[in-house]
């Protein structure tokens, strides 16, 4: 299945994005709200976040879809 379409599938779910920026890397967090042609989009609060495919290293998430600083019970 292709990048794309795996990410369709986490959207409205919190996220961590691992980004590949210069010679390192740095992480942003945020609902996934939309999957464009060639990025994706992330809301934290009131900030809208837009991530390019290529800059993109890794996704990450709870199993739940929660952020990641609330505990989840099992």
């Amino acid at each position: 299945m292709p990048f794309d379409e795996l990410l369709e599938e986490q959207l409205g779910d919190y996220v961590e994005v691992i980004i590949t920026a210069g010679g390192g890397c740095c992480t942003q967090e945020g609902i996934l709200c939309q999957v464009a042609v060639d990025n994706i989009i992330l809301i934290n609060d009131d900030v809208r976040i837009e991530i390019p495919f290529d800059s993109i290293a890794a996704v990450r998430k709870l199993a739940g879809g929660a952020p990641f600083d609330e505990e989840v019970e099992v």
